[in-house]
């Protein structure tokens, strides 16, 4: 029998960090060398970033982290799990951008618009941001730090990894976002067992802010998209409202599950 891959959390940040840095050499190199302008040369050390965290995390991964469960039974359960943690997870996700928008709108983006526009009108720009970067982060997030804290409870190893993603995206515009989305990744993972349920919330947490921007391309604001401060407020409380039978449903599902052990 095989012996289980067994990797400490740190191991996987570190893959993070190797495949940003890997990334940002390349774009350096091709600017220098002229052989794609400075926006082309961003795209594809994004491109590359992912991809060489995805194939670290797929060469080192643990063989316990699945995307399906596979124990008799549970199926049915997850399969339920799953829906309920993303129905929860869309109003607070909309929730936070409006929050955001309308509280902290003064929190530093060392990215900024224009940078984050030029990678939306490229099509692996588009695809990077959308799907590559949330499957290689969910991978080492999720997979591999979350699931590398074998030694503590699963809510401590849940609050650990939710604030090393937060400060991991180095942008203090993004980790205040980051970390409560963090947590409910984190407690998608926790709770359904598999990446299924985190990689889908993040790809539609990424791709909202794909849509304003070819939606609203001189400003990308979900405030201003929807109608102003009055409209907002409308859409604040249908999602508050939501999210409140949301919660109750998780909490439900999770007493039934408690009671069937």
């Amino acid at each position: 029998m095989m012996e289980s891959k067994t990797r400490s959390w740190w191991v996987y940040l570190l893959f993070f960090f190797i495949s940003q840095l890997a990334g940002g050499g390349v774009a350096v190199v091709l600017t220098a060398t002229k052989l794609a302008s400075a926006e082309e040369s961003l795209v594809l050390s994004l491109l590359m970033a992912n991809l060489l965290a995805i194939g670290m995390f797929l060469l080192w991964r643990q063989r316990d982290v699945t995307w399906v469960r596979t124990a008799a039974g549970v199926q049915g359960e997850n399969l339920r799990h799953t829906g309920l943690v993303f129905a929860m997870a869309l109003p607070i996700i909309v929730l936070v951008n409006l929050v955001q928008e309308a509280f902290f709108p003064e929190i530093p983006d060392l990215v900024g618009e224009e940078t984050f526009k030029a990678i939306m009108y490229n099509p692996l720009g588009l695809l990077t941001v959308a799907v590559l970067g949330p499957l290689a982060e969910e991978l080492l997030f999720r997979g591999g730090i979350q699931g590398g804290f074998p030694t503590i409870s699963g809510k401590t190893a849940l609050l650990l990894s939710t604030l090393i993603f937060a400060l991991a995206h180095l942008n203090p515009a993004q980790m205040p976002a980051a970390f409560i989305l963090g947590a409910v990744l984190g407690f998608a993972y926790w709770w359904t067992g598999s990446l299924v349920a985190p990689v889908c919330i993040h790809v539609f947490n990424n791709s909202i802010a794909c849509v304003l921007s070819f939606l609203s391309p001189n400003d990308d604001s979900l405030i201003r998209f929807v109608g102003g401060n009055e409209r907002a407020g409308v859409l604040a409380a249908v999602c508050i409202f939501f999210l409140v039978i949301t919660l109750h449903a998780v909490r439900q599902e999770m007493r039934k599950s408690t009671e069937k052990r």
